[in-house]
């Protein structure tokens, strides 16, 4: 998203400020720019990598978890 549209917002604004919630566009923003950097990809085929790492991460964690060494318990 361009700053543009963040002032555009701010200017419809009654009060002529008000909060925004960039956290998602900057999000995007930084997946974004690894995605290419990284993967030579762009923004959603970096997001389905991201995804399936985050995954892969909660998987592993599981298996780790599930590890029965003897005398450790």
């Amino acid at each position: 998203m361009k700053v543009s549209k963040w002032e555009k917002m701010v200017a419809l604004s009654d009060e002529g400020s008000c909060e925004l919630d960039v956290w998602p566009h900057l999000s995007a923003l930084t997946s974004d720019a690894i995605s290419r950097t990284a993967f030579g990809s762009n923004y959603r085929e970096g997001m389905r990598i991201f995804q399936l790492q985050k995954e892969q991460a909660e998987l592993a964690v599981q298996a780790l978890n599930s590890v029965y060494i003897p005398g450790s318990r």
